[in-house]
């Protein structure tokens, strides 16, 4: 933002030219949010490289896919084919008989089709397993987007109250250089000192707080420097136009991860309740071999099936057909969620929007409040008090339209994640593209 030019004040005293240079100082508090924060040693990072990083060395990613491993690997347990046996076994060891020798292999054969409702459920468990993690990664990458967007915004808060202070500090020294000529009150001459000393305790405060949110961010996206990366200046999204609410659910519904992990987890249950339905019937063991007795090698052949008299696998189906039940009632209630998630997320992308034309103007009708309190003062209409309330005021507006910005990407991100797809390709977040959806009848 460019600094308003200087005021030109008549010379008639001593005490009117220190208030020259009094309000050229003040003058500086607009261009606050043009300010830059200090060089560091490596360049600064802005949202969507931050993003980069976070999916190279992110702790969340790598927890993400170390949760998928676990998960598919307890899918895959149920669907193990169990070993077959072989058996050696040498009888009549120790006697004057002649020993009687067996091999003997046992095969498990799935005589009820359980096995292959179990591999159904995993096939739907697999689905479930990637579509958790594809909606944990979203979550990550939500989560860095959040980090940064606190980072960027306390370092903008402290590049307007590094200004503030500055100036306020200026202008204590010189209304003490005035105070002691008596041109002003002693009022007046504590009034800036306070002023400059209030400023100096909150930039004290932002920059302990941008420090945090720096430090946070780079926990986020796996930094493990000893200076916290510095982060780019925040500007203002681009805003696509707002999809039509019944597309938006629609499109949620069809899109989104979570659901998608919802619909698999509701097959996989029912796949398992068939498969302990069918399990009443236990494992059978086909076996086969030879056996040398008296002499004599011979054949052998058997058939091994539990009976279902004592355990009839009730626990085991009672189990299935409540996980059944628990996962209706999670994807109802998801879907119940999203719905809610999405009209939210909607309503409030668009009041960001509608408010974008004006909340795009606080720094430019901030300048022009201080313009013309300059001019007023100028003119001896407006106090030196005055003008410092009118400068404070554009730095306000300064401030309030960082955090217009800020506010202005989490609506939108908060939208595409509620989605689950982007607004369009522009967008940093490494999210699918929605595709175009039929028409509605």
């Amino acid at each position: 933002m460019d600094a308003p030019p200087p005021m030109t004040i008549p010379r008639r005293s001593r005490g009117i030219r220190l208030a020259g240079r009094w309000v050229l100082l003040a003058a500086l508090l607009p261009a606050a949010a043009a300010a830059q924060a200090p060089p560091t040693a490596s360049a600064p990072l802005d949202l969507p490289q931050a993003l980069a990083v976070a999916r190279r060395t992110g702790p969340l990613k790598r927890l993400t896919e170390a949760r998928r491993q676990v998960g598919l690997g307890q899918v895959g347990e149920s669907t193990q084919w169990l070993n077959p046996t072989f058996e050696w076994r040498r009888e009549n060891l120790g006697s004057p008989l002649l020993p009687d020798i067996f091999s003997t292999l046992y095969l498990p054969f799935d005589f009820s089709g359980r096995r292959f409702a179990l591999r159904q459920a995993a096939a739907a468990g697999r689905e479930r397993v990637t579509a958790d993690a594809v909606n944990d990664l979203r979550e990550a990458e939500l989560q860095v987007a959040r980090g940064w967007l606190r980072a960027a915004l306390a370092q903008g808060s402290v590049d307007i109250v590094a200004q503030q202070y500055e100036a306020l500090r200026e202008i204590a020294r010189v209304d003490a250089e005035r105070l002691r000529e008596g041109l002003v009150s002693e009022a007046v001459g504590l009034r800036t000192s306070l002023e400059a000393d209030r400023s100096r305790v909150a930039l004290v405060a932002a920059r302990n707080e941008a420090a945090a949110a720096r430090a946070e961010l780079a926990r986020l996206i796996g930094v493990a420097d000893a200076a916290p990366p510095a982060v780019a200046p925040l500007t203002t999204p681009a805003f696509p136009a707002a999809p039509d609410t019944a597309d938006a659910l629609q499109a949620a519904m069809m899109r989104r991860p979570d659901v998608q992990a919802r619909d698999a987890a509701l097959r996989e249950s029912q796949r398992r309740l068939a498969a302990e339905q069918r399990g009443v019937l236990g494992e059978v063991q086909l076996q086969g071999g030879t056996k040398e007795t008296g002499g004599f090698m011979t054949g052998q052949l058997g058939l091994a099936m539990p009976m279902p008299v004592f355990n009839r696998n009730s626990g085991a189906r009672q189990r299935a057909a409540g996980q059944v039940s628990e996962a209706r009632v999670l994807r109802d209630d998801l879907r119940l969620a999203v719905r809610v998630t999405v009209l939210r997320a909607l309503a409030h992308y668009r009041d960001v929007q509608g408010a974008a034309a004006d909340a795009a103007t606080f720094d430019a009708r901030g300048r022009e409040v201080a313009r013309i309190a300059r001019l007023s003062y100028r003119e001896g209409h407006v106090t030196l008090t005055e003008l410092l309330d009118a400068e404070r005021a554009a730095a306000e507006a300064v401030q309030q339209q960082l955090r217009w910005a800020a506010d202005a990407w989490l609506a939108r991100l908060e939208l595409e994640r509620a989605l689950g797809a982007r607004l369009d390709r522009d967008s940093p977040l490494d999210l699918p593209v929605l595709a175009p959806l039929p028409p509605r009848p």
